[in-house]
């Protein structure tokens, strides 16, 4: 199994992380809405409003931080600086919504008490979702978010508040649990996603590599060929140039006399004929002094 470099899992931890807060910030949003609609009324205007206010201002900040890390290059970022800016900024988010719960404890009904805990349960397990690539992230936003809410809610003293309390720190154990599965299983899924890049990759670059070794054979047998046919050629000129060059060898029966030669069909020929058949040779036909002299004695051909 391949091993996923440190810095580069950092890194996909990280845009995982990021990506999921598209769908985190306006989810928050909407949550904070609907609770200064639902609460209009049970809550103080000032401190609703307040703090209404202060979760649009975390809100953007944390869309502030989501945009400059997405205008940044993968390769040049360092994931820690990262990793606490995005932990600080959910961390802020998780106290706001446990200081509604506190608040809402202590001034309203039972009732709207249930529905904020009822809220504040949805966006905890929301965090599950957007927040359990990151286990300390997750802690950030899920521990002040329940656990002050549930403190007070256990040293009120009051029975259904207590059994309330009781029920919000169990719900919290449940989703700690949640998040450390869904954690392994994102991280294991980066992973083997990690190892099936690399494997595409290597194999790309194989391919590329068998590509270029029969491009390399290809070229190679094409000069292979160009020298078979040279060689060819070369045979062929050389069987042209044997066939034509015709040479004398072996024992040739001759005439003692009139010196004429008997072919291999057993022709007597005239021994010019003979080797102008089976050479190149031309003859230039002359007399030489001895036989003037015989045949014409009268003439004085090689007198000076």
């Amino acid at each position: 199994m391949l091993n996923l470099p440190e810095s580069r899992f950092e890194q996909k931890r990280l845009k995982t992380l990021y990506r999921q807060h598209n769908v985190s910030l306006p989810g928050n949003l909407l949550v904070a809405v609907c609770v200064v609609i639902l609460f209009w009324r049970q809550i103080p205007t000032l401190f609703l409003w307040s703090w209404f206010f202060a979760m649009l201002f975390i809100l953007l900040i944390r869309l502030l931080i989501l945009r400059q890390y997405e205008s940044q290059k993968e390769a040049t970022l360092s994931p820690k600086i990262w990793f606490l800016r995005c932990g600080i900024a959910v961390t802020a988010n998780g106290i706001l919504w446990g200081i509604l719960g506190v608040y809402t404890n202590y001034t309203a009904p039972l009732v709207y008490l249930s529905i904020i805990l009822i809220i504040l349960a949805g966006v905890v397990a929301a965090a599950v979702a957007i927040n359990s690539v990151s286990i300390p992230i997750f802690f950030g936003f899920a521990l002040p978010a329940l656990i002050p809410v549930s403190i007070s809610l256990v040293i009120s003293g009051e029975f259904d508040r207590i059994v309330f309390g009781t029920l919000t720190l169990l719900y919290l154990g449940v989703m700690a649990q949640s998040a450390k599965q869904s954690n392994k299983v994102i991280l294991k899924s980066m992973t083997y996603r990690y190892e099936k890049l690399q494997l595409l990759d290597d194999l790309q670059k194989e391919k590329a590599q068998v590509m270029d070794l029969n491009k390399q054979l290809g070229l190679d047998i094409e000069k292979r060929k160009q020298t078979e046919k040279e060689k060819e050629r070369l045979i062929s000129e050389l069987q042209k140039a044997l066939y034509e060059v015709k040479t004398l060898s072996g024992l040739i029966p001759i005439c003692a006399h009139c010196k004429k030669i008997r072919d291999d069909s057993g022709y007597w020929n005239q021994i010019e004929s003979y080797i102008h058949k089976h050479s190149d040779v031309d003859f230039s036909h002359s007399i030489c002094p001895d036989c003037a002299k015989n045949l014409y004695p009268d003439m004085d051909l090689y007198d000076d």
